[in-house]
């Protein structure tokens, strides 16, 4: 006996294949303008906090990249070893607009302070010159580490 299928009279309503295909089309050329005006508007001019941070944090990473002892010997030059005494050698130039500065100082653990002892142990700030001292990135550098 053959099969049969019982339908109860209603039809199932679905979109068409070429409906889908139409929609998607619609939506991915009317949506790129306006990803590109809002990826335009994320990255803004070029000058953002976000952009000052990463460029101040790359500036201290490339003084970490040098070897201890030629940060060390700059302590020894001529108006050096003072917490506010800039390494000419990784300061960008006197008139830069934005002028990143570093400061570089011997410094003792044990009284958190400047000395003039040789304990291996380095003060690195940089900071935008015109933000001033306190709002840059510091750390220490260490002979031995």
């Amino acid at each position: 006996m053959p099969r049969r299928l019982i339908t109860t009279g209603r039809r199932q309503q679905a979109f068409a294949y070429v409906e889908v295909l139409l929609s998607v089309l619609l939506l991915s050329v009317l949506l790129t303008p306006a990803l590109q005006a809002l990826g335009t508007g994320i990255l803004g001019s070029g000058n953002t906090v976000a952009n000052r941070h990463f460029a101040l944090r790359s500036r201290l990473e490339e003084v970490l990249a040098t070897p201890f002892g030629d940060l060390y010997a700059e302590t020894y030059l001529s108006g050096g070893n003072t917490t506010t005494s800039l390494s000419a050698a990784r300061s960008d130039p006197v008139g830069t607009p934005d002028r990143l500065v570093v400061v570089l100082y011997r410094y003792d653990i044990a009284t958190n302070a400047l000395t003039g002892n040789d304990t291996g142990l380095l003060y690195v700030n940089a900071y935008y010159e015109s933000e001033g001292a306190a709002n840059g990135m510091s750390t220490l550098v260490g002979r031995w580490w």
